[in-house]
């Protein structure tokens, strides 16, 4: 199996950080930025489109609960098409979500909006499996959690970026010329795919094979180095499928004004962002399994921070800010986990097993999350804290189970 090692990196010396931006880095970057300037605008107006349109809030909190299904089974569809056509071809089918989604800012009809709405679930599925899928290939080894932190400021960055610009053209122009737009890029994304992202070079036994080994997941889902890996995923995304409904209901209970929602949002951001790089650094120089550790370990004090502190302003400020720099950083590991324990053959199915399992934790997270919040507002929170205390000891139990089936010393 291919694995990532601090020692590797020592034995090598420190390459210059350009030589890793290669171009199909670039161009995967570059691409990430485009879908994060898309995709922030769609998620922020599209609940208030559908209320202009008179649409009650039950069906808005439905359609996105469809969306959030449809990203699931996306994610295992991705993941077969990653091992099976490669990794460009199955970008490039998720790329079609976002233009799906632009395309329901141009009609009022129910009809046209909500398979809309839930095909571009279904796609964001499919790319997220894609680009990481990529990005675990194009990625040199000594720079891989570094270059994942980059990837997910596309996230971040581009939602700083495009969501001025969407507020811009809504109030100067309305939703339709706001849908044109994004459509409009969503185009210039797909065509950065086709002309300038070299072909993966991914593995070629799944291109070989693939006809047998289509949806083939069975002997990948049961093994269980990949359930742990899945329940790493699964339970921190259940206290951020919460935490993004309920830390702003937290803040207008405790009497925050929007002002300070606001300020809240944006230091978290810049936070998280500044994790990332650090973790993603750190985790390349010294290996990761101490750096998972230590993330869990502070994301498990910040939910509890957040449940103790609920009616507290300076306590959800801080605990929600650590809260989401965990989760950020601990999305930055989920690659260099996946390079650790599995052969390259067959990463696209494990990312596609292991983000239906994100896509399953933000659905109960919000559910489970909202139920409990009826009988006491810090109740989640300090469940899923309770949870998440596991998630410690399931990273050992990860890189113990990694090791003996590879017979190497551990580390990432």
């Amino acid at each position: 199996m291919t694995q990532i090692h601090a020692t590797e990196v020592r034995r090598t010396g420190w390459r210059p950080f350009v030589s890793a931006l290669s171009r199909p880095i670039f161009v995967l970057l570059c691409l990430q930025l485009m879908g994060g300037i898309i995709l922030s605008p769609h998620r922020t107006f599209f609940p208030i489109y559908l209320k202009e349109l008179g649409h009650p809030v039950l069906v808005i909190a439905a359609l996105s609960t469809i969306q959030q299904i449809a990203g699931l089974i996306g994610s295992w569809v991705g993941g077969a098409l990653s091992d099976l056509l490669g990794r460009k071809p199955t970008l490039l089918l998720g790329q079609l979500g976002p233009l799906l989604a632009s395309l329901a800012f141009l009609t009022p009809w129910p009809g046209l909006i909500v398979p809309l709405w839930a095909l571009n679930g279904f796609c964001g599925g499919v790319h997220t499996v894609g680009a990481q899928s990529y990005l675990l290939d194009a990625a040199q080894p000594g720079f891989l959690g570094l270059l994942t932190a980059f990837y997910n400021w596309g996230t971040t960055l581009g939602g700083a970026l495009g969501s001025p610009l969407a507020g811009w053209v809504l109030d100067g122009w309305g939703y339709r010329a706001f849908g044109m737009l994004l459509g409009l890029l969503s185009l210039a994304a797909l065509a950065t795919n086709l002309l300038f992202l070299p072909t993966s070079a991914g593995p070629a036994e799944s291109r070989t094979t693939g006809q047998s080994r289509l949806f083939h997941y069975g002997n990948i889902i049961v093994r269980p180095t990949v359930i742990v890996l899945a329940l790493l995923r699964f339970l921190p995304t259940l206290y951020w499928g919460m935490a993004l409904t309920l830390i702003p209901l937290l803040f207008t209970a405790a009497g925050a004004s929007k002002t300070t929602v606001a300020l809240y949002a944006t230091v978290s951001q810049v936070a998280a962002s500044l994790g990332q790089i650090i973790v993603g650094r750190v985790a390349d120089r010294a290996g990761c399994k101490w750096v998972v550790v230590i993330t869990f370990a502070v994301l498990v004090s910040s939910i509890l921070g957040t449940g103790i502190l609920s009616d507290r302003l300076w306590g959800l400020f801080i605990f929600g800010t650590l809260g989401t720099t965990a989760a950020w950083s601990l999305s930055t590991l989920l690659p260099s986990l996946v390079a650790h324990a599995m052969e390259p053959e067959e990463r696209g199915r494990v990312l596609g097993w292991v983000h239906l399992w994100w896509n399953l934790g933000m659905i109960l997270g919000a559910l489970g999350g909202g139920f409990l919040f009826t009988y006491r507002a810090g109740l989640p929170f300090l469940a899923v804290a309770g949870l998440n205390c596991a998630s410690i000891a399931l990273v050992f139990v990860f890189f113990r189970l990694s090791q003996s089936h590879a017979g190497r010393e551990p580390g990432c």
